[in-house]
């Protein structure tokens, strides 16, 4: 084993027996490069309104209950869909950040992929519900992107799903502390209708 030392500190940098270095990268300021990867995980989002829905639902979210760990998303694959009975309106629906969140209930668990299993199950908590999810204590920031798609009746047309919206933020992700989530909301001003589907992924990471 070989080791190199900092020239201005104690610190070393491991070489394992395996010949591979050990190396936590950050900038000039301290912050990290990339972040940690105790667990990586992708989760399913499949959101389809079965009721008429007031705006400023959340339906779908990721919850960090945890002060130990940071969850960071690093890519959000969305598109959106419909097959209700067609109006000459849009649906909306947003993602938006929010702080302060102590509980998440309401509708089911999302269980996300382990991309390696021996690693374990995820300590994030998704829910979905097409209705809303009661999020207790959330404080919530302005929505960093929109997305938009028209209401074209199924039954008279083949309604083809909307071109993917994909959030690439691996090399700044979206880190999530603790009771903070990542949101898709119906609106913001815009209720929703039965048929407005939202479906895709996000992946993220845990450490």
């Amino acid at each position: 084993m070989a080791v190199i030392k900092s020239g201005s500190s104690t610190d070393q940098w491991t070489i394992d027996p395996t010949n591979a270095g050990r190396v936590t990268l950050y900038d000039a300021n301290g912050n990290l490069l990339s972040p940690l990867a105790t667990r990586r995980s992708t989760a399913n989002v499949l959101v389809r309104q079965s009721a008429a829905t007031a705006a400023g639902a959340a339906v779908w979210a990721i919850r960090n209950p945890y002060s130990n760990i940071v969850i960071s998303i690093l890519n959000i694959y969305l598109q959106l869909s419909f097959d209700g009975t067609g109006t000459n309106v849009l649906m909306r629906y947003e993602l938006i950040k929010g702080t302060g969140c102590t509980a998440m209930s309401g509708g089911v668990s999302v269980t996300p992929l382990i991309k390696r299993t021996s690693i374990g199950q995820s300590n994030a908590e998704i829910r979905v519900l097409d209705t809303g999810l009661t999020l207790t204590g959330v404080t919530f920031g302005s929505a960093f992107h929109t997305m938009t798609w028209g209401r074209m009746s199924a039954s008279t047309s083949v309604q083809a799903p909307s071109p993917q919206h994909r959030l690439d933020c691996s090399k700044y992700p979206i880190e999530l502390d603790q009771n903070e989530i990542l949101a898709i909301r119906n609106g913001p001003t815009n209720n929703s209708v039965i048929g407005d589907t939202i479906l895709g992924s996000v992946e993220f990471v845990e450490g």
